[in-house]
């Protein structure tokens, strides 16, 4: 009685995508707890064989927690079972207090894995490892080992002195490191920090008496070693070399980019291997001077004042806007777009990118780049390229040397919500727009079709004020609307592309969901509007939007009267996550919502149907393991005659020893893990902690 489940076919719904099948990822017990739809928990390895998620309670092997429990599911195929297994990945000791929670001092993983999940930067008020100069203080650590074992850290933000006597725990609340980027492999951390780390990081004198006032530096954890990153020249348009010579000097404050410590997050601060960094000075302006710092040891100033945006994965190519004419074809002093190449010949570093051949006006934002920095994407007002009308909030697409408008914002909040100023603290104002790693596809947010109606072949939609999601690609300048309802009906109601719902007190992070595939073919979404006639539930649902076929499918089934919500997806978009309170295959026992993936080619063997189903309390302390009870059938019980009623008695008396085995484990397992927790909050509590 084995099949898997598949998104095909009438029970599923004509208008579901073909080759999808619907696989299980969070456990089916999980005592009553259920999976927080919370995009920005959601870490996917790039194979999809591993994918991050929280909770709101406990259940099964954990080693800790804050407000909520965090886990790493992989993907096993072991036979027998719904085909992945999950594990708690809260390092033990990282609970946090109620008056910790209301500066934002709640303990989580932030936006930095490495590609097989197995290591990632935690953020922690509670110490984790023995470090006196910074106990007291919130502090990132490396963890390693997760879902592999009991997890390792390692503490990122130690100092070398002790801070200044007299800093209040009010004041210790407040001093929080931010997170600025990472390398791949995590050996190079880069983050912000008002405390004074390395000897040679500033430290203001109201700061040291009172703990106000301090100055925020930008700090380097580098194989282990904290150093501030934050060294520039001593005089303007220079370079030095902290080993070589001239010697840098210590910045008065120092950032990366718009600053992590305001919850603004500039892309690609730090190349993928750590060494390359991307900062600005003074710290918290909108205008400083903008350096690279190199391998440790070396700064260049690449502009006396300025806006750093984004650059590119290796750290090659990056943006900022300044007004300083840093090449003869920018004549006028409007903020302008460059492009600073640091591996090509001295005299072709500097590429001015939005020049004007009309009516420039100055440079709003940047909305994203790809890769390897040969396409940006940018708002600026005024007029880029012949032929095109003057106007405000033009978005434009430049490609090695050439540039094109894509169409006109409606306003500046589009502007904001488009870009990487947004702020992540909340889940409403997080970035909408994606750039697939080519830099040949853009996925952005517009509540008007206004600036884009004729555009690229897109002949308009009525928006009435709700966000839809349109697709840019680059090669064709086709522009189409993803999200809007193929009928032509006006829109109704919002497409997101992040949701943080039933979270509580668990933690935003600086993670956006990958809603655009790299190739630019799956475009994935939440909406609470019908887009297709399988849709009948009236509340929130998971779509795809597919480019080639300009086809709209359910990810969810739409049927469930509780809302569902796309969560994230594989870089490929092969596995889209998603979170349901539906039961979509046998594994799934109760009513909590559950964490799923529609997986192309996916798909494992379900449990008998006539396997006994749980209810109410029975469902709490059920095992992992409980679904595959429907195993036992006639073969498994002999020797006793084959008249029907006698059959019936041995089934029962088979299946109700099985169960009783089960729930014994699982008691005897709760019991171990009680003593444990009980026996952590003891050390604790003798610690001081």
């Amino acid at each position: 009685m084995w099949a898997a489940t598949t998104l095909t076919g009438p029970a599923a719904g004509a208008q579901i995508a073909g080759a999808r099948a619907y696989e299980m990822v969070s456990p089916p017990a999980k005592n009553g707890a259920e999976v927080i739809p919370q995009s920005n928990k959601t870490h996917v390895a790039p194979d999809a064989g591993g994918v991050t998620f929280a909770t709101l309670g406990g259940f099964g092997t954990t080693q800790g927690s804050s407000f909520d429990f965090e886990w790493l599911s992989r993907r096993t195929g072991i036979p027998g079972t719904s085909g992945w297994s999950t594990q708690g990945i809260n390092p033990r000791g990282a609970t946090t207090t109620l008056p910790a929670a209301t500066t934002g001092n709640i303990p989580t993983f932030v936006d930095a894995f490495t590609p097989d999940l197995s290591a990632a930067i935690y953020q922690s008020w509670r110490s984790l490892t023995d470090a006196p100069n910074v106990t007291g203080f919130t502090n990132l650590y490396r963890v390693d080992g997760l879902g592999g074992g009991r997890a390792s850290a390692q503490l990122m933000s130690d100092a070398v002195a002790p801070p200044p006597a007299g800093w209040s725990t009010g004041a210790k609340l407040l001093m929080q490191p931010a997170i600025a980027g990472t390398s791949v492999d995590l050996q190079h951390v880069v983050f912000e920090s008002r405390l004074k780390l390395t000897a040679d990081a500033p430290q203001g004198f109201v700061c040291v008496l009172l703990g106000v006032g301090c100055p925020i530096s930008l700090f380097e954890n580098a194989d282990g070693a904290v150093r501030l990153v934050g060294r520039i020249p001593n005089a303007p348009d220079t370079t030095c070399d902290d080993v070589n010579g001239p010697q840098c000097v210590s910045a008065s404050s120092s950032e990366a980019g718009i600053t992590a410590t305001g919850r603004q997050y500039s892309e690609r601060m730090v190349s993928e291997d750590g060494q390359r960094i991307f900062f600005q000075v003074p710290a918290g302006a909108s205008s400083g001077a903008i350096y690279m710092r190199e391998d440790g040891v070396r700064t260049v100033q690449l502009a006396q004042d300025g806006q750093l945006w984004t650059a590119s994965s290796d750290g090659s190519r990056v943006f900022f806007v300044t007004s300083e004419n840093l090449v003869g074809d920018d004549i006028d002093a409007n903020p302008d777009l460059y492009l600073y190449d640091a591996d090509a010949p001295g005299s072709s570093q500097v590429t001015l990118v939005s020049n004007s051949v009309g009516n420039d006006g100055p440079m709003d934002s940047v909305v994203g780049a790809s890769a390897d920095g040969r396409y940006v994407y940018f708002v600026c007002d005024g007029q880029l390229v012949p032929g095109e009308p003057d106007g405000a909030l033009g978005l434009y697409v430049w490609h090695d040397g050439q540039i094109a408008l894509i169409g006109r914002l409606s306003d500046f909040s589009e502007l904001d919500l488009n870009g990487p100023r947004t702020g992540w603290s909340l889940p409403g104002s997080m970035t909408t727009a994606r750039v697939a790693p080519d830099g040949r596809h853009l996925l952005f947010m517009t509540r008007s079709d206004v600036g884009f109606r004729g555009r690229g072949g897109f002949a308009g939609y009525a928006h009435d004020g709700f966000r839809e999601l349109y697709l840019y690609n680059a090669d064709t300048g086709t522009l189409v609307c993803a999200s809007c309802n193929p009928t032509g009906r006006a829109a109704t109601t919002d497409a997101l592309l992040d949701v943080r719902d039933k979270a509580a007190l668990s933690r935003q992070t600086s993670d956006n969901s990958h809603a655009l595939s790299n190739d630019g073919r799956h475009v994935f979404f939440t909406t609470a509007e019908a887009l297709v006639p399988a849709d009948v539930n009236g509340t929130l649902d998971a779509y795809e939007y597919d480019t080639p076929t300009a086809a709209v499918h359910l990810i969810s089934r739409g049927t469930d009267s509780s809302p569902s919500y796309f969560i994230d997806a594989s870089t490929s978009g092969n596995d889209v996550f998603f979170v349901t309170r539906e039961r979509l295959v046998r594994w799934d026992v109760d009513n909590a919502y559950d964490l799923y993936d529609a997986r192309v080619g996916g798909g494992f063997p379900e449990p008998d149907p006539s396997a006994p189903s749980c209810s109410g309390e029975d469902c709490k302390g059920q095992s992992a393991l409980s679904p595959a009870l429907g195993l036992v059938t006639s073969s498994a019980v002999r020797g006793a005659g084959d008249a029907a009623g006698k059959l019936r008695r041995h089934r029962r008396c088979a299946r109700g020893k099985v169960l009783r085995r089960v729930r014994g484990k699982v008691r005897c397992i709760k019991r171990k893990a009680h003593r444990r927790v009980k026996r952590a909050h003891s050390r604790d509590e003798r610690s001081g902690r």
